[in-house]
């Protein structure tokens, strides 16, 4: 199996964009325009993502990625023009997976013992024994609001945290489509019990994703854990939304559990798993 088209799982999903997931549950996006591409997120890093980018566009390539977490950041040293939300750098401007904190350090490790221990195979040539994601410095930032110009049209970035402080999502009018990262998390639920969390921001965003959605801004939703979520389905926005203010009101049952980033209150919202740090609640 080689590090590129065998190792990830591509398709496309718009006209002009591909999802490319990673270990089955770890997704990042490739769109492209006329004079540029634009690579939302960088993985795991356990493939070739660079090598994957230039096998299917021949364009100068951007990446930007949503937020500083590990399965995010994964092979973002492979690419030169890298920008992120200022609060996702460290004070010297890098990203690296121990940069903000160091909940997610073991986290890659532990990612290639449970693949393995499935009977899954790796690429050619990966060697578990020296597998590190490795950090990237000088990491240009990207304010909300600022667009990467790919050229035929312009992708703008949305402030949208409460998963991280400098969350970044972007957002194509004219394709009507949201790249979102990590608002809505694994199995359509939300990630707030790790560091840094903040459950009333979340609320916030959701907030402003509504209006966006309701502007006419865009009408699918693609996110890094979900498969796509397009028209009367981003009522998901109001459905977490008003789950979480409940919880933040404390009127929600929810049980104590022990995660990969430490224990957390899980909520139930419509079938969708809400993670929640105890202490902010």
């Amino acid at each position: 199996m080689n590090r590129t088209d065998e190792w990830y799982d591509v398709e496309r999903v718009t006209d002009s964009s591909y999802r490319i997931m990673e270990v089955e549950k770890y997704g990042q996006y490739l769109v492209t325009g006329t004079e540029r591409a634009l690579v939302i997120d960088a993985g795991v890093g356990i493939g070739d993502l660079r090598g994957l980018v230039t096998e299917l566009v021949d364009a100068p390539v951007t990446l930007l990625l949503t937020h500083w977490h590990w399965d995010h950041i994964g092979n973002a040293a492979q690419f030169d023009d890298v920008r992120i939300h200022e609060d996702e750098r460290t004070a010297d401007g890098r990203v690296a997976i121990d940069g903000l904190s160091t909940e997610f350090v073991d986290r890659p490790a532990e990612l290639v013992e449970e693949w393995q221990a499935a009977g899954k195979p790796l690429p050619d040539g990966f060697r578990p024994e020296t597998y590190a994601i490795d950090p990237v410095e000088d990491v240009t930032p990207i304010s909300p609001g600022e667009s990467i110009d790919l050229g035929d049209r312009s992708l703008e970035s949305v402030h949208t945290p409460g998963h991280s402080p400098g969350h970044l999502s972007m957002l194509d009018r004219e394709k009507e489509v949201l790249y979102g990262g990590d608002v809505i998390h694994i199995d359509g639920g939300l990630y707030l019990h790790l560091e840094r969390c903040d459950p009333r921001a979340c609320l916030e965003t959701f907030e402003r994703l509504i209006d966006l959605r309701d502007d006419g801004a865009f009408d699918t939703l693609l996110t890094c854990h979900n498969r796509p979520l397009a028209g009367s389905e981003l009522t998901v926005f109001e459905t977490l939304r008003d789950g979480l203010q409940q919880i933040l009101d404390r009127e929600a049952d929810f049980e104590l559990v022990t995660t990969d980033y430490g224990r957390a209150h899980r909520y139930e919202v419509e079938g969708s798993p809400v993670f929640v740090d105890p202490a902010a609640v």
